[in-house]
């Protein structure tokens, strides 16, 4: 096969050489009978992994997050099919992934009834082999469900490369979403935003998938760089600014290789008790505000900032003087519906059956969006005075420090494992060039984040090797930045047969 490049940067990764080589080759993984026919174009998309410094879950509570790409993508290349079918493949190896599956654009429909996100979501999830199509050929039905196109005219064939871990803790899902949606975006000229594209990628995770995700994740693969943080008020997507890291200081990551999810039970439930909160908070301070005096408006100011949902919205200060007490340590589900109904969330339900910590998981929301607000603050200072860097890094570090506990005390959601990585680097610590170190993402495993100042490859070989040594684990270490799917954009092959030798 000869493969022609007609448009997009010209200097490539080695995801997509590797790509382009088995293109070249014919291979039997791409080519057959739903898979990528020799001829025609073919769109090719990326998106990276991410990193989360600080913020973490707290972002579906409104939170300041602060996020950077990391190298590790996943790519989409996407062609054209002439029939209405659709078919995903799949060139990451294992036995848990059935390669390759297909469906038409027809099993969106019942009667020519677009379905309901709960049918397609069920339809998606029936074999756990194929399950991961959901976040690629979910897009095609969230853009009919979103109205962002009447119908789909063809189908298409969509191979997924990504060399992101599956349950890393660094949004290898979002990252899948993101680089399909990007190649959708052109193959349909739908003319779509950045950060539209990330919204409708997090309702692929919510509505799809069944993971009941932020948005931080979408939109660091959409709008990340290769050289700036991202400092992101998730209210719902706004992009505060791009922040520079101060001269020699680094974050990188390092998997622990302890699975998380975002669709495990702990996160759910720490998420709909997070919710939960929100709702008696609302209850109760709409109720003092309309009993309160003309002079005392702090009930009114507390009802105004939690109006918008967001509980990060509430200061620490107020948390203490007016919230703490008005919360419950735990709370029956079927109680909570009897007196609230259910949550104002859209992505998770209450189960009447069960018991959620509430008063832990609100503070801890609260609490994390002060912290990254203060991490920022020192990061950025660390830049501009050199001559306080080491004590603006020590600041920075005991934030990461603080909320690692936090993710594990009050959220619920740390790991031996990780508690025992992030202890290690604590040891090695700043005379070691480490200053900080904490969970990322949705925790309960996955990565940990490292704050590093100066030359520190010894320093994380040791850590590495003090982490093996602990838990009979190879951690791996995952560092340097991509460029976002937006800065990306697209490259776009023609596909060729190679003509046969001429022979004399």
């Amino acid at each position: 096969m000869k493969v022609e490049q007609l448009y997009g940067p010209k200097v490539k990764s080695f995801q997509v050489l590797e790509l382009e080589y088995l293109l070249q080759e014919d291979s039997p993984e791409l080519f057959f009978s739903f898979g990528l026919k020799k001829g025609g174009q073919i769109i090719v998309t990326h998106a990276p992994a991410r990193l989360d410094i600080m913020g973490g879950v707290a972002d579906y509570c409104g939170a300041n997050v602060f996020e950077m790409t990391l190298d590790r993508t996943a790519i989409a290349a996407c062609q054209a099919r002439e029939d209405r079918n659709l078919c995903a493949i799949t060139l990451r190896a294992g036995s848990q992934f059935k390669p390759n599956f297909h469906c038409s654009l027809d099993n969106f429909y019942t009667d020519g009834v677009l379905k309901t996100y709960q049918q397609v979501q069920d339809y998606f999830n029936q074999e756990p082999s194929t399950a991961w199509t959901s976040y690629i050929l979910g897009g095609f039905y969230v853009l009919l469900k979103e109205r962002k196109i009447n119908q789909l005219p063809h189908g298409a064939t969509i191979v997924i490369k990504s060399d992101i871990p599956i349950g890393g803790g660094v949004a290898s899902s979002a990252a899948v979403e993101v680089a399909t949606l990007m190649a959708l975006n052109q193959l349909y000229n739908l003319e779509l935003g950045a950060m539209e594209i990330a919204r409708l990628a997090q309702i692929v995770e919510n509505r799809i998938a069944g993971a009941p995700c932020g948005i931080m994740d979408q939109v660091t693969a959409v709008a990340g760089t290769s050289s700036k943080i991202l400092s992101i008020l998730c209210q719902p997507d706004k992009i505060l600014e791009f922040v520079s890291a101060p001269l020699n200081v680094s974050f990188v990551g390092i998997h622990t290789k302890v699975r998380r999810s975002t669709s495990s039970t702990a996160y759910i439930d720490t998420r709909i008790g997070a919710f939960m909160g929100l709702a008696i908070l609302k209850a109760a301070f709409a109720a003092e505000a309309e009993a309160a005096s003309q002079g005392d408006n702090s009930a009114q100011k507390i009802s105004e900032a939690l109006a918008n949902n967001y509980l990060c919205n509430v200061s620490v200060q107020e948390f203490h003087e007016r919230c703490e007490t008005l919360l419950p340590e735990q709370m029956h589900g079927e109680a909570f519906l009897e007196k609230y109904g259910e949550t104002l969330d859209t992505a998770t339900q209450v189960d009447r059956k069960k018991i959620y910590p509430v008063k832990s998981r609100v503070e801890h929301m609260i609490y994390e969006n002060a912290r990254t607000q203060q991490f920022i603050a020192a990061i950025k200072n660390a830049g501009k005075d050199p001559d306080r860097i080491q004590d603006c890094l020590r600041e920075a570090g005991n934030l990461m420090y603080e909320s690692n506990a936090s993710y594990r005390d009050l959220a619920g959601l740390g790991s031996p494992e990780v508690d025992g990585l992030v202890n290690i680097a604590r040891k090695i610590g700043e005379q070691g060039g480490i200053y900080g170190a904490k969970i990322t993402g949705g925790g309960g495993g996955g990565t940990v984040a490292l704050l590093c100042h100066g030359s520190v490859e010894n320093s994380l070989t040791q850590v590495l090797a003090a982490y093996k040594l602990a838990w009979g684990i190879d951690g791996e270490l995952i560092s340097g930045n991509a460029v976002g799917a937006s800065e990306f954009g697209h490259i776009l092959w023609g596909l060729k047969e190679s003509e046969p030798p001429t022979h004399f």
